[in-house]
């Protein structure tokens, strides 16, 4: 179906708006935007509605609305393009989602020079490839096997497990030990720029984030399924009632049954955080315990105290194993830390470590320029990509 110009523009809206937009449709939308007063008007009437606190969203009136893209329509060149929704479903769907956005999601900036597009694309000219499956193996015997570079099929075999690698980025432990079998170690690691994952002996599933270690039995013997991990990782844990799966990460203890949860516990968080998505999990640290239900996260800070636990959107805590990066009112350092470790860069802010908080989703897999220009079109920062190194500016 044929529409004119000024559908397609509102069609940009709406999906800027439901946050569906790509960084070059919002582009389009913001240039087009500023080309003359009433666009400007527009926009001066959505960044109200964005500017309130998160717990007093101001809507637009679709009536001001309206009245805008009526000044608006005389300018608009007529042309071809593609098939989108109809005005007054627009209208709906954008009042609606105004009410919804808060402060902290993407703002409408000004249309660029022509210099500054110039200079944005002389920036990111040392575009860096995302991270891949790249994981270090060290046996108990010190060892090491680089998995990345390792064939499929059998790896090794210590005693009686039997370690293969299935495919390019899956780890598989199968245990034949017996109960008088002695207890050896393996630790997985994952560079900067890397994610793997691993079976372990007992069945249970193991997503390994960037940066991250999991140390483990070769078999588990004994009352109980102990393991140690560093950074961040999903569990799917097989159950079994008669041995509970612990993990242990910096001082805190995440004990299961048989349950689906992510722990990030990267030394340069402040918080260790664990989010629970099916079953139930009980957190220790110390003297402090704290229960979690599905859709709940137990926080403690790494200076100790109490566990902090609220209810959250899963989602958003394992996105990365989803192959994406979510950002639900997060702080540009949080998001660059991420950055930094997904694409094996060094993050060097040239002023003040921007505070504002953001909102957005971008593919993990895309090059770092794409995260970062999600990033510009907020108007916090702006980026300089040299080799390994990123440089933040305001």
């Amino acid at each position: 179906m044929i529409m004119n110009p000024k559908e397609h523009y509102q069609r940009l809206l709406s999906k800027y708006l439901l946050n569906e937009c790509t960084p070059e449709e919002a582009e389009e939308l913001f240039n087009h935007l500023e080309k003359d007063e009433a666009g400007r008007l527009l926009l001066k009437n959505l960044q109200a509605g964005f500017n309130e606190q998160i717990d007093k969203p101001k809507p637009i009136n679709p009536e001001i609305s309206e009245a805008v893209w009526q000044k608006l329509e005389a300018n608009i060149q007529q042309q071809p393009v593609a098939k989108v929704y109809p005005f007054k479903r627009w209208i709906s769907v954008a009042a609606a989602a105004i009410i919804l956005i808060t402060a902290g999601l993407f703002f409408f900036k000004p249309k660029p020079h022509s210099d500054q597009l110039l200079s944005r694309k002389e920036r990111y000219k040392n575009d860096i490839a995302p991270g891949s499956n790249k994981a270090i193996l060290t046996l108990a015997n010190g060892t090491v096997i680089v998995l990345n570079q390792a064939k499929n099929g059998l790896v090794t075999k210590q005693g009686q497990t039997i370690i293969s690698k299935v495919n390019n980025g899956l780890l598989s432990y199968k245990a034949l030990a017996s109960a008088n079998s002695a207890v050896q170690y393996n630790t997985i690691t994952t560079p900067k720029g890397g994610e793997y994952q691993v079976v372990l002996p007992d069945g249970t599933a193991v997503w390994l984030n960037a940066a991250s270690s999991l140390k483990f039995p070769t078999a588990f013997i004994g009352t109980e399924r102990d393991v140690e991990l560093t950074g961040e990782a999903y569990f799917e844990v097989a159950k079994n009632k008669a041995k509970p799966f612990k993990v242990t990460a910096n001082n805190v203890k995440v004990e299961v049954l048989g349950t689906h949860f992510n722990v990030n516990a990267y030394n340069d968080e402040p918080d260790l955080k664990t989010t629970l998505l099916e079953g139930s999990v009980k957190l220790s640290s110390g003297n402090e315990l704290a229960m979690l239900v599905p859709g709940q996260q137990g926080t403690l800070g790494k200076q100790g105290g109490s566990f902090k636990v609220a209810t959250v959107d899963t989602d958003d805590a394992v996105a990365w194993k989803n192959g994406n990066f979510n950002f639900a009112k997060e702080d540009v350092q949080s998001i660059l830390r991420k950055v930094s470790r997904w694409y094996n860069v060094d993050i060097v802010y040239l002023d003040n470590a921007p505070k504002k908080q953001i909102w957005g989703t971008v593919s993990k897999f895309d090059n770092v320029s794409e995260v970062l220009k999600m990033i510009e079109l907020t108007g916090v920062a702006h980026f300089e990509i040299e080799g390994r190194r990123i440089t933040v500016m305001k």
